[in-house]
């Protein structure tokens, strides 16, 4: 919890499961802060701004949400971006609607930037100054404009920033001096709904640009279109995506997970993406749902397609669709969470975002077969062992180690060239969300059918990666191919780890997550949809090998009698816990105290190493700290009195090998 006061608050929630490897003893983020909340707002003008790429004028139009005592700070600070809608109503009857701007006489602005209220009390709760931007002159006209809008989109962001700036200084009207002080300008989230989502992305770029003037720390993109398919990188960053999006039917923002992967090899920023299976595209915005505001409202999945499919119609009796108190609260805490940890440092909530724990926290109104969580792990807390992204990973994964299969119907990687844009699952795009076009591809896919409880899948494990005892989990993506395995029953398989000796560790997927569920729904070409989600399972499960000598990972699809599945991403993440106060690491001849560390720590080669080592300090945020190199003989000390207290990542590196070390400041 982010407290400038001196409170703290603790709630931990203990749910029991059917997982053996995970349990709910994570604290719930969505939870009530202690801080009571306080509100304002501010309205420069319906014409105030010229954005460079737009041809009209824009309003400076806001509010925000604060603890109602301020002292202490600077707070961090969240800034809110809503989507495309309509702008205006006619307040003689709200029913009539337009995209005007300004609103024409007998017509008022439709204030779609208040619809996250219920986000921003929440999180000014937990001690953040929340900030909500109107761009309705943005709407009324960005379809008019090749980018829609999104380089106007950060520019206005941009600008509010540029106000905020002053409201923090010098100070001015309408706050006077009350924020002067009080933002901590350096530790800002952003998060943006729809089109906004594709805009925060737009900004959070933009101000890189601008040589980085505001600390952008993280970024949620909400149910968000990605029209531009730009890359963010070296920013933690989230994807929310609702099953049933009757506006963004394709949900088309799992591309700024996808696409971001790989694409920079110093990348080091974390990346999650949460899909909510019940949840629609409207019901996040008070404003934007039925029955919560005057005009405008619309539920999206059923006024586009109706309200009889199975699952996201809301007229079927075995409809899942969630309430829109439901839809709200599962955003509230997984944003909650996402911000907490990457702006307030919070990492008590990290298991719910890297999928160690998949109990969905009580606050969520969720069950664990309504939300699916993926993870890729920063560069220097992830081995990856076969990408699944080129032809070449049929036969050699990305450790160099050979791939084989063994009775497989199908083994093939698709959607990795414009000759196969998808991967063949329907010919609607809807229904294939990962795929892409000719002109832009979208997410590389190993494919893999059986029909046989012996066939399998292997990776051999290079020399220099055998010891996996120093990493966590053992993770990888996967979704079901509904076109090939048309049971509507969960698939299940064996994962298997073999050593140098031939012993073998074999985990059953079922144990451990319901991501291998099959896609509901039948809705015409938007359901069932092909949607990736992360699996992961404990090194420290894999019991009775040994761990610091694997051989192979091997796939052994025993558990039903055929399926169709896609898989990407296989890797190892994490790091072992260090507990004791000097620990002796794999590479040879290191000692790294002390561990935990008020001050500073000390690395001692040892007296016949003669190598040259590399040292790189990494905050969880995935930032490059500290880099120097050293040959033994010459002990290494690294100052971390002037890092604030919590975890850290050192990563070393001696020639071809590296490893990485958990380092604790307290």
């Amino acid at each position: 919890m982010i407290n400038k006061s001196g409170l703290s608050v603790a709630v931990l929630i203990f749910v029991s499961t059917v997982f053996k490897s995970f349990a709910q003893n994570t604290p719930d983020p969505g939870v009530k802060g202690p801080f009571t909340v306080s509100t304002g707002s501010y309205n420069l003008g319906d014409l105030a701004f010229n954005a460079p790429s737009f041809p009209k004028d824009i309003e400076m139009r806001g509010s925000v949400h604060y603890p109602s005592s301020l002292n202490g700070g600077p707070f961090p600070v969240l800034v809110l971006m809503h989507g495309r809608h309509e702008t205006c109503y006619k307040t003689s009857s709200p029913s009539v609607t337009t995209e005007d701007w300004p609103c024409i006489s007998g017509y008022q602005s439709i204030t779609s930037f208040e619809g996250y209220n219920y986000f921003a009390t929440q999180m000014a709760s937990h001690g953040y100054i929340v900030i909500s931007i109107s761009t309705n002159a943005i709407n009324a006209d960005d379809n008019s404009i090749a980018d829609r809008g999104m380089a106007a989109r950060a520019e206005l962001m941009q600008h509010h920033l540029d106000l905020w700036k002053t409201y923090n200084t010098t100070g001015a009207a309408p706050f006077g001096t009350l924020f002067i002080g009080k933002l901590d300008m350096k530790n800002i989230g952003t998060m943006g709904h729809s089109r906004g989502g594709e805009g925060v992305v737009a900004h959070a770029l933009l101000n890189k640009s601008l040589g980085s003037p505001y600390g952008i720390r993280a970024v949620l993109a909400l149910a968000p279109v990605d029209f531009g398919r730009k890359i963010l990188n070296g920013i933690p960053f989230m994807n929310i995506a609702p099953y049933c999006d009757g506006d963004v039917s394709d949900i088309q923002g799992v591309h700024f997970y996808d696409d971001a992967r790989y694409s920079d090899p110093l990348d080091n920023a974390p990346k999650h993406s949460v899909l909510l299976m019940g949840a629609n595209h409207n019901f996040f915005s008070t404003v934007w749902t039925p029955g919560s505001y005057i005009a405008g409202t619309s539920d999206d999945w059923d006024d586009n397609y109706g309200g009889n499919d199975p699952h996201c119609g809301t007229n079927s009796g075995t409809s899942k669709r969630l309430t829109p108190a439901k839809q709200q609260a599962a955003f509230n805490t997984y944003a909650s969470a996402f911000f907490r940890v990457y702006i307030g440092n919070e990492m008590a909530f990290a298991p719910i975002l890297e999928v160690d724990d998949i109990v969905p926290p009580v606050s969520s109104t969720l069950g664990t077969a309504d939300v699916f969580v993926s993870y890729h792990a920063p560069k220097s807390m992830r081995l990856d062992v076969n990408r699944e992204d080129s032809e070449n990973a049929e036969l050699t994964n990305t450790l160099g180690g050979a791939v084989s299969s063994s009775g497989l119907i199908k083994f093939d990687i698709c959607a990795d060239d414009a000759g196969e844009i998808n991967c063949s699952v329907s010919s609607s795009p809807d229904k294939e969300p990962h795929s892409g076009y000719k002109s832009v591809l979208g997410m590389s896919q190993l494919g893999m059918s059986w029909d046989n409880p012996t066939d399998s899948y292997e990776n051999i494990i290079s020399a220099n990666n055998k010891n996996f005892s120093i990493y966590k989990s053992l993770q990888f993506r996967a979704a079901i191919d509904f076109s090939e395995y048309t049971s509507v029953s969960d698939l299940d398989f064996t994962v298997q780890l073999i050593d140098a000796t031939s012993n073998v560790s074999s985990k059953s997927i079922s144990a451990y997550t319901h991501a291998m569920y099959h896609p509901p729904g039948s809705q015409s070409s938007e359901l069932p949809k092909v949607m990736f989600n992360t699996i992961k399972i404990p090194i420290s499960d894999f019991t009775g090998i040994d761990l610091t000598q694997v051989q192979k990972i091997k796939f052994l699809y025993n558990k039903s009698t055929q399926g169709s599945i896609y898989v990407v991403d296989l890797a190892l993440s994490g790091t072992s816990n260090v507990t004791s106060a000097e620990t002796v690491h794999t590479l040879p001849a290191i000692h790294i105290y002390p561990n935990p560390t008020s001050n500073v720590i000390n690395i001692d080669f040892g007296k016949n190493d003669k190598s040259v080592y590399k040292f790189l300090l990494y905050n969880m945020f995935g930032e490059l700290l500290y880099s120097s190199e050293s040959i033994s003989g010459n002990n290494q000390v690294i100052d971390l009195n002037n890092y604030s207290k919590g975890l850290y990542i050192l990563s070393v590196l001696n020639g071809d090998s590296s490893q990485n070390y958990k380092i604790t400041k307290n």
